[in-house]
């Protein structure tokens, strides 16, 4: 009986630890957090409209070999 009780013990012990880590317990947002919300929510709602508007202009940056004058002739021996 007494290793029965020692090991509920226990058990309870290891329990208490994980049910600790489930949540808040329905604690309310302070108005701080609700402002952070707030401004990210307009951030991302503007980079949305940028992404957007960036995507209908259709023009995409032309594209520059830094190396081209560092670089040897193309020879027509070189290519197969």
């Amino acid at each position: 009986m007494r290793r029965v009780t020692i090991g509920v013990i226990l058990l309870a012990l290891l329990a208490v630890p994980a049910s600790a880590q489930r949540g808040g317990g329905g604690r309310q947002d302070t108005a701080e957090e609700i402002l952070k919300k707030k401004d990210s929510e307009t951030v991302d709602k503007q980079y949305d409209s940028t992404m957007k508007r960036l995507k209908q202009d259709g023009a995409t940056p032309v594209r520059t070999d830094p190396w081209a004058n560092m670089r040897a002739p193309a020879t027509n021996e070189n290519k197969r």
